[in-house]
């Protein structure tokens, strides 16, 4: 009995040496961290759709125009901007569409009956002209109060904006009123929106 209680002696004092010697060495702290950090980077951008008596569409139908309405009568559609995120500005130009071309300021028309298009933002002859260029018109902009989600008036909304707009069909440039031919007429243009 003797012995093991000597053995067991030993074995607890070895024990206490051996927690003392690593009690005594200097503790060290981390010295350098790591983190990975990811993201998917997305550009700012609005949902975009032209509107004609508030529903969306691509064609503004004007019906029957008569001679008498060239230079006078408009037709009002909307740029419509919706669910603009990560967007400061936005700014709209047009250009002439596939198979178009200018006729001066105006938007040429197809159909041989020497007429064409005007775009302006609001109202024709007080608003902005959208001039037919290649490769775009002048710019019409809005700009929102932050790039955030969120419209302040309505914060739980995701921001938006409407372009008020009126086309108007006119004499083709170089030509007069007698000029004007009879029949179906379409003039196609592009709008471009850019953000911010």
């Amino acid at each position: 009995m003797k012995f093991n209680s000597l053995f067991l002696a030993l074995a607890m004092t070895g024990g206490l040496f051996s927690g003392l010697s690593q009690a005594a060495d200097p503790i060290t702290g981390t010295t350098t961290l790591q983190a990975v950090f990811t993201a998917n980077v997305l550009p700012g951008t609005c949902n975009a759709q032209v509107q004609y008596n508030s529903v969306n569409t691509e064609t503004i139908d004007f019906g029957d125009l008569y001679k008498s309405d060239l230079g006078v009568r408009t037709e009002p559609f909307d740029i419509v901007l919706t669910e603009c995120s990560g967007v400061l500005t936005t700014t709209v130009t047009a250009k002439p569409g596939a198979g178009n071309s200018c006729s001066g300021e105006a938007y040429g028309a197809t159909g041989g009956t020497n007429t064409a298009v005007e775009i302006w933002q609001t109202a024709a002859d007080t608003g902005t002209k959208l001039t037919c260029q290649n490769p775009a018109s002048p710019a019409i902009s809005h700009s929102f109060a932050n790039r955030g989600p969120q419209d302040e008036t309505n914060p739980d909304e995701l921001k938006g904006y409407t372009f008020p707009m009126v086309a108007r069909w006119v004499v083709a440039n170089g030509k007069t009123a007698d000029d004007v031919a009879i029949g179906a007429a379409s003039s196609r243009i592009t709008f471009s929106v850019n953000y911010q």
